[in-house]
């Protein structure tokens, strides 16, 4: 009977250790693809400070819930295009901040909320500059393979930040 017992609780504690070492291995993941898509991050607030290609996969894909025009609908971008949009949007403000930040993983997903403030400084989306500083927030969510995002889902307040431009007075005039 004790060879079984001490069987028993070799078997148990092999077992939790292993729960232990692959909760930890996890973990460690999930605190890797946070910096990755950090990374991201600080890259569309640089500009041109880090080189996109270490934090994106060739085969990108970028997906915006829809562009300013309504009628847009939703779009699929690839890493240039993406490339594209950062130069248009720092050629228009400059003193990009980060205020906020809030990330959650899981698995090789992750959901990064910030909150970005900006000077207006030339014309964006057809709207000249005004001079304002502009504050919006943001979500993204990534997927990371082999240590690359390889998609995301984006979404921003788009409503509040053409509004704090003055390009929705339509929308003020009730």
């Amino acid at each position: 009977m004790s060879k079984l017992v001490f069987s028993f609780i070799l078997t148990s504690a092999f077992f939790l250790f292993s729960m232990a070492h692959s909760t930890a291995a996890q973990s460690n993941n999930l605190e890797k693809n946070k910096k990755i898509a950090m990374q991201a991050v600080e890259w569309w607030l640089s500009g041109s400070d880090i080189d996109p290609k270490t934090i994106f996969s060739a085969n990108y894909v970028n997906n915006l819930d829809s562009a300013t025009n309504p009628s847009a609908g939703p779009q699929k971008r690839n890493l240039k295009e993406v490339e594209k949009e950062v130069e248009k949007f720092h050629s228009a403000f400059k003193d990009v901040k980060l205020l906020k930040i809030m990330q959650v993983a899981e698995g090789d997903l992750v959901a990064t909320h910030v909150v970005i403030r900006a000077n207006h400084v030339g014309s964006f989306m057809g709207e000249p500059p005004t001079k304002k500083t502009v504050t919006y927030d943001g979500v993204e969510f990534v997927k990371i393979e082999n240590g690359k995002i390889i998609e995301t889902w984006v979404t921003w307040d788009k409503y509040g930040f053409l509004r704090q431009m003055d390009a929705l007075e339509f929308l003020d005039k009730d």
